[in-house]
């Protein structure tokens, strides 16, 4: 069943567990810097509830937000809100463009298994039973990172202009991780192009598979550095000091552990240009225990 009503434009609001703003979801990971609310989809539009998810529409653009308790467990509400996600993108014929996750104590695990990999296991299922043997070929942009919460949150962003998604050369796409990191892969891929709008998935020190610099807070940024720069090629941006300076520019930053903020905040700001205007950055468990930073990004190109 799908209502209509009026609502405010969806956004994210970081810091906080609940919000009494309409179309407001409030994620509880703590804020360290830059603004706290984040709108979705610039704009006024009409909102509508459909399943689990709130929904905006502003012309050929589709947001949506979702926040569900794990009654079911992690795996069946992955998997029922991923499927209600497919089902109703195929209802406005629209495409996911980009998606965030905030998994309810991410490096923890349930019956013997991390609770990130019990998220992929659902979400998985449901590409492989809605989309069969293309599903590879149409898992969008992503972030999953921990929240201290007890609902997992799944925010969208999509449209009727199919993307083209881009792999980082530097890394083996997550789609295809070899079995040791759980029984199903990860399903996202390194970054979205829509017509000039680049969207730059959680990026992180990872090179083919492999975490690099695991408890080396300055090795990661390095190799996080290198691996912004590989995609700034391969989405046809040339250089990150280019992208810095492009339309649209926004970084989000998740950092494991609130002290490393001071050491970390000075750099962000040299190499890439970030200030409390264009980035937000957050205190989250990353999706691999051994990380203690992830970036993402987003610019017009």
């Amino acid at each position: 069943m799908t209502a209509v009503h009026e609502s405010s434009p969806l956004a994210l609001r970081y810091g906080g567990r609940g919000t009494d703003v309409p179309g407001t979801i409030g994620i509880p990971v703590p804020l360290l810097a830059g603004q706290a609310s984040e709108l979705l989809l610039p704009g006024d539009g009409r909102g509508r509830v459909r399943c689990s998810y709130q929904i905006q529409e502003v012309g050929d653009a589709l947001a949506g937000i979702a926040s569900c308790a794990l009654d079911e467990g992690l795996e069946e509400v992955s998997h029922r809100l991923y499927t209600e996600l497919f089902e109703l993108l195929r209802e406005m014929r629209k495409h996911a463009h980009r998606l965030w996750h905030f998994v309810p104590d991410i490096n923890g695990s349930t019956a013997g298994l991390e609770n990130y990999r019990v998220f992929n296991v659902g979400r998985r299922r449901a590409f492989d039973e809605f989309f069969g043997p293309q599903a590879e070929s149409l898992m969008p942009a992503a972030s999953a990172v921990g929240s201290p919460g007890q609902e997992l949150v799944i925010a969208f962003v999509g449209g009727k202009t199919p993307p083209r998604f881009i792999e980082n050369p530097r890394q083996t796409p997550a789609y295809r991780y070899p079995e040791n990191y759980g029984p199903k892969t990860p399903s996202f891929a390194r970054a979205a192009v829509v017509g000039n709008q680049v969207y730059i998935s959680g990026t992180a020190s990872i090179c083919g598979h492999e975490t690099l610099h695991a408890g080396d807070l300055m090795g990661q940024w390095k190799v996080t550095l290198e691996n912004l720069e590989s995609m700034a090629v391969e989405v046809g941006a040339g250089s990150w000091d280019r992208v810095s300076q492009l339309p649209g520019y926004r970084l989000k930053v998740y950092l494991r552990r609130e002290r490393d903020f001071e050491r970390l905040w000075p750099l962000l700001q040299t190499a890439l240009a970030a200030t409390t205007e264009n980035t937000v950055v957050l205190q989250a468990a990353i999706c691999r225990a051994e990380l203690d930073l992830e970036i993402e990004a987003s610019f017009e190109n």
